[in-house]
């Protein structure tokens, strides 16, 4: 049986990296992994990680999900070599703080259009081949902020939102039609250098604030966040092994929260229907 091809953006590191090599040493089940990143200059840490599945079940390529022709063009070199794509992670975003009004316009329309259209391009460049093949995974990394907006996070949250609406929006209707399956992953915190730069360098974080209240509040609820986000910061193979699961399922579910401690946040908001608890969120923090 042929293997499964999948296509995994964001894979310099984190959690991109961890499901392309994940995946790739599956033994079970056989995958052909194209494992993209934004710039190959930094391919060195997943080509250590790969170890022997590289370049035999684990390919690296040039992708950035902002550039259509680059994703046009590793799609059509997969699909000249496998005739199929099975599966697409769409992982590629990043995150920063903003305050509300803290950074520019420009910098808030480049998060969203790596981290939302950067899914939709993706998502489009790979549903022609899923649709006349009548199957298909797409797996979309959202964020626990993509249900619970995070304060100091509001572009972040906003990007990882819509993420949440689009892919809801077309799960049912490529099921149904297409036998495509759609899946939102919802991590919480999760030990990467991204969240480690996040969460170390507070006050470097807090400079560009333009009101001396805003700081304040930020650091307060950033230090006493910290004790918790120790204690429930999962790491990237724990997210790559769900990756796994999902792909493998016969029916996957619509979203998944990659821990017990995120089910009972995104549960503890849905159960309400006004949300006014989360208008609370800072008042244990003292603001």
């Amino acid at each position: 049986m042929a293997p499964q091809v999948v296509l995994i953006t964001g894979c310099s590191a984190g959690i991109g990296l961890a499901t392309a090599v994940c995946l790739a040493a599956e033994k079970q089940h056989e995958f052909k992994v194209y494992a993209t990143m934004r710039n190959l200059g930094s391919k060195g840490k997943l080509e250590a990680a790969a170890g022997s599945s590289l370049n035999k079940t684990l390919f690296i390529r040039e992708l950035d999900v902002t550039k259509q022709d680059t994703i046009s063009s590793v799609v059509d070199e997969i699909l000249r070599e496998n005739g199929r794509i099975d599966v697409l992670v769409n992982n590629a975003g990043f995150s920063g703080v903003d305050a509300i009004d803290k950074r520019s316009i420009e910098w808030c329309q480049s998060l969203m259009d790596t981290n939302y259209w950067g899914v939709v391009r993706c998502t489009r460049a790979v549903l022609p081949p899923m649709k006349k093949q009548k199957s298909g995974r797409i797996l979309n990394v959202s964020s626990v902020s993509g249900i619970l907006g995070t304060p100091f996070y509001a572009t972040y949250a906003s990007s990882k939102f819509a993420v949440e609406g689009f892919s809801e929006s077309i799960a049912a209707v490529l099921r149904d039609g297409y036998n495509i399956r759609v899946s939102i992953v919802e991590p919480g915190p999760v030990v990467t250098d991204l969240m480690t730069n996040l969460v170390t360098n507070l006050e470097e974080h807090a400079a560009g604030f333009n009101d001396d209240k805003l700081k304040e509040m930020y650091l307060a609820q950033a230090k006493n966040m910290q004790p918790i986000v120790d204690m429930v910061a999962q790491s990237t193979n724990e997210i790559a092994k769900l990756h796994l699961e999902i792909i493998l399922s016969e029916n996957p579910h619509l979203r998944y929260q990659t821990s017990p401690a995120m089910t009972k946040m995104v549960a503890d908001k849905l159960k309400d229907p006004t949300t006014d608890a989360l208008l609370d969120a800072l008042k244990q923090y003292g603001s």
